[in-house]
């Protein structure tokens, strides 16, 4: 069963009974940031499919996307919203097949692979969760499909393919632009022996000006300046984890941060850089609880049990213990052996170096560890296989 070529086609139907009958028990899970989604939505199909100028904050493609499902609100509800995060994680099922096949170039590790993908609890959970993360992980993943060939064969078409993808990634969670200059570094270093690196600057800088300049354009009509991303959130998130009354690692109203002091300023870009300055005053002045807080965050992202109190239960504490648990022992286990494939991982390792690296800056949660999960997935699926070989 593990040779054949066709075993992912059937998991992709797998894939879709499970989260439809998931979504039809459980149903859409909008959390906070998905009521905010659902009203750009709206909004947007309210105005021609232009994004609002009101909405100053929030990264355009998950209501993009979203706002192509409003008229099945009328029909099935919140549920609707759900759809097109099923219909991606699925899609993503394949496209991390195929990474792993691109990798070890072993059919029995992609198709393992394919199977932990298809059943693993996080993935699936979020799939009916309307949220950023499913949107998220399904482009940058189809970028890494991208990236990874280039590193392998340098042609310039996936190149292009790698950069358009990251780029409409970073519009979905604007984390990703502090990547660039990394990823850029290591397809020099590559590259720079077997291809001119002018063409690689080139394609790469072009690619990301053409496919971030409508929200460039959009951004100057409302902001009447020059703003790359959104305006007035980050010194939000950097003081939530990075303030006094931070214990625990995350950025959770009022147990971790208390925003009071900002109240008085209604101007978002100067709430914004106080909010910066205040954070970095605490760093400054408290150098010892700030690094014992970085270890706390790193705890906190990849702990095996959960800190919010609703999923804080026996039950679901043990499925992620044996599901994401097994896959941790597995990645770790696969680290001392994957040396022959370290090129083709390189820019999946990069990555996750540098996401988490973001996340001890501001804030950390297990749901923001849910990028990197398929990649642990992909080197698990490699450890046992080679446990099974042995």
């Amino acid at each position: 069963m593990l040779q054949s070529k066709n075993l992912v086609y059937y998991l992709l139907g797998i894939s879709i009974i499970i989260k439809l009958v998931l979504l039809f028990v459980l149903g859409a899970k909008p959390f906070l940031d998905g009521t905010g989604y659902i009203k750009i939505a709206h909004e947007i199909v309210e105005n021609n499919f232009l994004y609002p100028s009101n909405e100053l904050i929030d990264a355009p493609v998950s209501p993009y996307i979203y706002s192509f499902f409003v008229w099945l609100e009328n029909f099935i509800g919140i549920n609707a919203y759900a759809i097109p995060n099923i219909i991606l994680a699925t899609a993503t099922i394949y496209i991390v097949y195929l990474i792993s096949l691109e990798v070890f170039n072993n059919q029995k590790i992609a198709n393992i692979t394919a199977i932990i993908t298809t059943f693993y609890p996080f993935l699936n959970f979020y799939s009916i969760s309307i949220l950023t993360e499913t949107i998220y992980i399904f482009f940058l993943y189809l970028s890494f499909l991208y990236g990874i060939r280039f590193i392998k064969n340098f042609e310039y078409k996936n190149l292009i393919l790698f950069t358009l993808f990251f780029t409409i990634d970073t519009l979905t969670r604007f984390q990703n632009l502090a990547m660039y200059p990394f990823i850029l570094g290591l397809f020099i270093y590559f590259g720079y022996k077997k291809q001119n690196i002018i063409p690689i600057i080139l394609i790469f800088s072009g690619v990301f000006l053409l496919t971030m300049t409508p929200w460039w354009i959009r951004n100057y009509k409302v902001f009447n300046e020059f703003v790359i991303t959104s305006q007035g959130y980050s010194g939000h998130v950097f003081y939530a984890g990075n303030n006094p009354k931070n214990k625990t690692g995350g950025g959770i109203v009022p147990i971790d941060v208390d925003y009071s002091q900002f109240d008085n300023i209604t101007n978002l870009e100067e709430k914004d850089k106080a909010q910066w300055k205040a954070g970095i005053e605490w760093i400054k002045n408290n150098p010892t609880d700030w690094i014992i807080l970085e270890f706390r965050k790193f705890k906190r992202l990849f702990s095996l049990t959960f800190y919010a109190k609703q999923y804080d239960k026996w039950y679901y504490n043990l499925i992620s213990v044996l599901s994401y648990g097994v896959i941790l022992l597995l990645f770790l286990y696969s680290l001392f052996f994957i040396k022959p494939y370290f090129k083709e991982l390189s820019l999946m390792f990069l990555y996750s170096f540098l996401m988490v690296g973001i996340y001890m800056v501001f804030i950390a949660s297990i749901r923001y560890r849910l990028p990197i999960e398929p990649f642990m997935i992909i080197l698990a699926s490699f450890g046992i296989y080679r446990l099974k070989s042995e």
